[in-house]
């Protein structure tokens, strides 16, 4: 029975999680996801991007926005439920791969939280070196969705208009 339980617990909160998706207009989700890709960069990353090119980084500055990021990405990896591609709203970059790649989307996506979250840690611990290593990882892991800038589209979003 104890064994039951947590699997119970589980199992209510993923029908819970999709009974709130399905009560959200999938307008409503991709708007979401929109504001919460574009606050990456701007409101987490391009300050650490400029730090850690500098001789003497801002640790503190990088330990805070990429634990920001963080929480971003994670809130972002529950906002592509399926119905929520182009068939259904127009305005999205979100290629039909997201749904149909999904495991390696899940895999990529995955990769960029555990770049971020070591961004994070090496920040806090005060590892100059580590922290640049990460940043060039994290770059990498952006790619692996992104395949580039904005414009460039990706194995996971249409090129830009």
């Amino acid at each position: 029975m104890t064994r039951i339980v947590p699997f119970l617990a589980l199992a209510f909160l993923g029908c819970a999680g999709q009974q709130a998706f399905a009560q959200t207009a999938p307008a409503d989700i991709v708007k979401a996801r929109q504001d919460a890709m574009e606050s990456l960069w701007r409101d987490s990353y391009k300050a650490v991007a400029a730090t850690v090119r500098t001789d003497k980084p801002d640790l503190t500055l990088v330990a805070t926005n990429s634990a920001k990021a963080t929480a971003t990405l994670q809130k972002l990896a529950t906002l592509f439920p399926p119905g929520t591609g182009r068939d259904v709203v127009p305005g999205t970059r979100a290629k039909p791969e997201i749904w149909s790649d999904r495991k390696e989307f899940e895999g990529n996506l995955a990769t960029l939280i555990n770049a971020s979250k070591a961004l994070t840690d090496d920040a806090t611990a005060g590892s100059v070196e580590k922290v640049k290593a990460d940043w060039t990882n994290l770059a990498k892991a952006c790619g692996g969705c992104h395949g580039g800038p904005v414009k460039s589209g990706g194995k996971f979003r249409f090129e830009k208009e």
